[in-house]
């Protein structure tokens, strides 16, 4: 049985430079462990991946560039249990280096976002400066990868590109 805590809401404020408000993310306690885990892998030099990637308990899947963080607050809160949301409505949401607006889009490929978000995870000594997907348009987004701040979609879009790469990947 786990400890009584891994059920408490845990935040990550995060706060970037020239980006007014901070951002507020919600997630369980194994992730904001995780997440400690990676800031200290980061730290001594042994991480060459900048973005970390979870879920969040409000229905998201974030990518955070680690190089431009200013400051982050992990802070927590007693709760009762309540499930995840398995649906997010919001759009594809990205803070980049220097802008202090955010871009916002969304996508009918959700294969081509799951892979935006491995290439995120891989890091540009892998998979190059430049990364992207096809927003809802089909017209294409690109983004320098090391420009990056922040990045949130809705799971459900990320859980279907999985699904999509397994079968196209033959992972089991």
């Amino acid at each position: 049985m786990g400890n009584i805590d891994d059920n408490y809401t845990f935040y990550l404020k995060i706060f970037f430079k020239n980006i007014e408000d901070s951002v507020f993310v919600k997630i369980r306690k194994k992730e904001s462990e995780r997440f400690e885990r990676n800031i200290d892998l980061f730290n001594e030099n042994k991480r060459r991946v900048i973005f970390f990637n979870c879920d969040t308990i409000d229905g998201k899947s974030i990518g955070v560039n680690l190089a431009h963080i200013q400051a982050v607050q992990i802070l927590w809160e007693p709760s009762a249990y309540i499930e995840d949301l398995k649906h997010y409505g919001g759009p594809i949401k990205m803070l980049l280096k220097d802008r202090k607006e955010a871009i916002e889009t969304d996508t009918s490929d959700p294969e081509e976002l799951h892979d935006f978000y491995s290439d995120l995870e891989h890091g540009p000594e892998i998979v190059g400066s430049f990364s992207g997907f096809t927003d809802e348009d089909g017209e294409r987004i690109v983004i320098n990868i090391n420009e990056l701040l922040y990045i949130e979609a809705p799971r459900t879009l990320m859980n279907e590109g999985w699904k999509i790469v397994k079968e196209r990947d033959g992972i089991v």
